[in-house]
């Protein structure tokens, strides 16, 4: 009887034992070892180690993943030759322009910078038959399309890439510091949502304030397409179309040359809001941003 109680003290004190070893194998004091992460020694991916991921900590994804689509979407991957150049493109006048404008600018770019940019060779098409030029995702992720179309002779594919790169970078700001106030109120029955998709031209977005139909879906958009738009476009095709007033006396429809002229003057009030915001902001000078973009611009396309 008393080898049995023994046995059974035994056998108890094993189980306290076993559970006090097993508590202890999870203690903090455990050497953790984290596994090592080889790196790829693709061409590729070795240059944007070197010149964007170690300098700008931010990640270029050009391979194929179809996590970057959602259900029902299709788009192509970007061509393997044209990654280098594309990233250069994307550091020269998207990340430069901010380095060398000043300290106070260099620091607003390396501060808001996503944490990934993806490269795809087209367009994402969706299955109700329309696409996406780009998109910002949460502040962390920009995608960039329509890159197998890469021509530096193409002043309209170079300004699309532009206009993609600074408004998918303008929602980052925003998402980050919100919107200037008051830039709602400025045109606020001029928003369509996604009643744009209903063939609304420029000249009737511009009455109603905005530089683009797209813009009119709501202010964000609004906001990221004026900015961008300011930044890339020739300077005097901008303000011709979007700043500078008619003489609506010298046209037959005076009444829409005014509704016109009505609409720039929104236009105007938004723009002097946004070059405010950015100077009280990140002490940015967005017309000296605007000067130095087009200058490397030039420098950059073919001759």
């Amino acid at each position: 009887m008393i080898n049995k109680h023994l046995n059974i003290i035994l056998f108890i004190v094993s189980i306290v034992f076993a559970m006090f070893v097993i508590s202890c194998d999870k203690s903090d004091n455990v050497d953790y070892k984290a596994p090592d992460i080889e790196l790829s020694n693709h061409p590729n991916d070795i240059y944007i180690r070197e010149n964007i991921l170690n300098e700008y900590g931010t990640a270029i994804r050009w391979e194929w993943d179809q996590r970057f689509l959602n259900k029902g979407q299709t788009a192509e991957p970007v061509n393997e030759e044209l990654v280098i150049p594309i990233v250069n493109l994307v550091e020269e006048l998207w990340i430069k322009p901010f380095m060398v404008l000043s300290a106070d600018s260099e620091k607003f770019i390396r501060n808001y910078m996503p944490k990934e940019v993806v490269f795809i060779g087209s367009y994402i098409y969706n299955s109700n038959g329309t696409n996406l030029l780009g998109y910002a995702e949460s502040g962390a992720r920009i995608s960039l399309m329509n890159l197998n179309a890469y021509d530096l002779n193409d002043r309209m594919w170079l300004e699309e890439l532009l206009i993609t790169m600074h408004h998918e970078f303008a929602h980052i700001v925003h998402q980050n510091h919100d919107m200037p106030i008051g830039y709602g109120k400025i045109s606020p029955l001029g928003y369509l949502g996604e009643g744009w998709r209903n063939g609304i031209s420029l000249p009737e977005a511009i009455k109603r304030g905005m530089v683009t139909a797209y813009g009119t879906s709501n202010q964000y958009e609004d906001f990221t397409e004026l900015i961008s738009r300011f930044l890339i476009q020739d300077t005097v095709s901008f303000n011709s179309t979007y700043l500078r007033n008619e003489d609506c006396a010298q046209l037959s429809n005076s009444e829409s040359c005014i509704e016109t002229n009505n609409g720039r003057e929104l236009i105007r009030q938004k723009l002097k809001l946004i070059k405010e915001f950015y100077d009280e902001e990140f002490s940015i000078d967005l017309n000296s941003l605007r000067d130095t973009i087009q200058k490397r611009m030039s420098l950059y396309e073919y001759n």
